[in-house]
């Protein structure tokens, strides 16, 4: 009994209002549904469906998580990272008490929102709702670490009002383990909090908590005082919703110290304002304190009466447990489906974008093959151009390097023929004026130079053709082969003029070689014309220079 009051004060300061338990009309839910179904998804009405989840959260739990799930998912679509942190808290706020995995899933995929906007006060909160969490499940020790962060956080930012709901967590936290003394030290600390900031209603919860563990823990005098400060300030701001704790709690001050008919009066008073504003959980209380005391005052029909009272509450209570139990199913099972689709669909997501990310890479590693391959054919055909201009340019080079040696040695064949012309020229002067002197009435010594002078005749044309032939043929190889296997029926001589053109030599040039007239040396030209099957327009040196 202790411990079911406790953690319901524990619910209401987490949530900070003392709203009326009512339900919900179907006139309201289809109003609420319209909403509901006509929001349009922005920050605003994100913002607008998580404050009426959280003011639903005590009237229609079912409605309060359609709300909180609608603003989450809206915040997903948009990505509203404040929406989602706030509207997953909310939605742990209502796992709270009957899906622990749920709520600290939940509570920790806020926590982690919270922590990537650095939204200070909300990691607080989250870290107080984490506490409870743990609390719920007995786990004190790994509650009061979560509390302490919390207080960490509260007091950096210098929020004081959200620091006293801390230590009044952590004075319920103590209470449960009966560290008395702790826990009232907490709750005077939250009271001392909550009076500096004028918060009526805080501080009266606080008060109520005092005066409950005074009891519990045997000073019952201190218990009374600050149950009557919870009261004065109830009354005074009309709290009436937090009177039927205060009353029960005074029923049972009066019970522990045997003072029967005032138990009896503050349990009465507590179950009439518990039944007024629809709170079971304290209507059964009350009847469960009324049972009780009517039996030390061996009141047996009065007993009874409550006793009947009482069942009829518990059945009511399991009733509406039952009811709340399905509803909370429900909601178990649609938000699983939702978070299984969900996560289906980033699944789905993530394949998309990994075949995405598969299918840029192959076309990314194509085209990089692709450029690869075109800068290869690039670089081969570039290579392959320059090695043709390379070998184009040494053919050139060497073409112009065996023009400059066929001009040279042309020249100097040139020269070396005209070295031969004058040398002949020369020698058949001397022969010439040899014969020109009468030498038949010569001496025996004087026939011997006759002689001499015959053999320089016939060695001017011998000698001067012998050289002349072997520096052409070593100008031009294979003009005479060429020459006569196109032309067979030229004759020695005619070769021998044809190179002689060749060489672009005059007539007169050919004349002082061969010792011909120039008639001669036309008639002839005439001939090989004619035998080289050319007229008279075409020019005879040219076309000896082309074969």
């Amino acid at each position: 009994m202790i411990k079911l009051r406790i953690i319901l004060f524990s619910f209401l300061v987490l949530l900070g209002s003392f709203q009326l338990r009512s339900q919900t009309t179907q006139k309201n839910t289809d109003s609420l549904m319209r909403i509901l179904n006509q929001v349009s998804p922005d920050t605003t009405s994100i913002n607008y469906l998580i404050k009426q989840a959280k003011n639903m959260s005590w009237s229609d739990i079912k409605m309060a998580e359609k709300f909180a799930h609608k603003a989450m998912v809206m915040s997903e679509s948009l990505g509203y990272m404040e929406g989602l942190a706030k509207s997953k808290y909310q939605l742990a706020l209502l796992f709270k008490d009957s899906d622990f995995k749920i709520a600290e899933t939940l509570t920790l995929e806020a926590l982690e929102h919270c922590q990537i906007m650095n939204d200070s006060i909300l990691i607080g909160k989250i870290y107080n709702t984490i506490g409870n969490l743990k609390d719920n499940v007995n786990e004190s020790n790994n509650a009061e670490i979560y509390y302490n962060r919390a207080i960490e956080i509260f007091t950096l930012t210098g929020n004081d009002s959200l620091k006293a709901k801390v230590y009044n967590n952590l004075g319920i936290l103590y209470d449960n383990r009966e560290y008395y003394d702790t826990a009232q030290y907490f709750f005077k600390n939250a009271s001392a909090i909550n009076k500096q900031k004028k918060n009526e209603l805080g501080l009266a919860i606080n008060y109520l908590n005092l005066g409950y563990s005074y009891i519990i823990s045997g000073n019952s005098a201190e218990g009374l005082k600050y149950l009557n400060l919870s009261e004065e300030i109830a009354l005074s701001n009309d709290y009436k919703r937090l009177l039927t704790y205060i009353y029960n709690d005074y029923a049972e001050y009066y019970q522990s110290i045997d003072d029967n008919k005032q138990a009896i009066f503050f349990a009465q008073k507590g179950l009439k304002i518990a039944r007024e504003n629809n709170n079971r959980l304290q209507e059964r209380y009350a009847l469960q304190l009324l049972k009780d005391v009517y039996v030390e005052a061996k009141n047996i029909e009065k007993a009874f009466e409550s006793a009947e009272e009482l069942i009829n509450v518990n059945d009511s209570i399991n009733q509406n447990k039952k009811l709340k139990e399905i509803d909370l199913l429900e909601m178990r099972y649609a938000f699983e489906q939702e978070r299984t689709q969900q996560q289906y669909q980033r699944e789905l997501l993530k394949a998309k974008l990994k075949q995405k990310e598969l299918t840029v890479v192959l076309i990314s590693v194509g085209t990089g093959l692709i450029i690869v391959a075109l800068v290869l054919l690039y670089i081969l055909q570039h290579n392959r151009i320059r090695r043709k201009v390379l070998e184009q340019k040494a053919i050139q080079l060497e073409k112009e390097k065996l023009e400059q040696q066929l001009e040279f040695k042309n020249k100097e064949l040139t020269t070396n023929v005209m070295y031969l012309i004058k040398k002949n020229e020369f020698i058949s002067d001397i022969v010439n004026k040899f014969k020109s002197k009468d030498l038949e009435d010569l001496n025996q010594k004087d026939k011997a130079i006759k002689q001499i002078i015959k053999e320089m005749e016939r060695s001017i044309s011998k000698d001067s053709w012998e050289d002349f032939e072997v520096r052409f043929q070593e100008v031009h190889v294979n003009f005479y082969k060429k020459l006569s296997e196109q032309f067979p029926d030229l004759t020695a001589n005619e070769l021998r003029l044809s190179a002689f053109l060749r060489l672009n030599m005059t007539s007169k040039e050919i004349a002082g070689i061969t010792y011909q007239s120039i008639d001669s040396l036309k008639a002839a030209r005439y001939r090989l014309r004619k035998k080289l099957g050319i007229t008279r327009e075409d020019n005879l040196v040219a076309f000896l220079t082309r074969i």
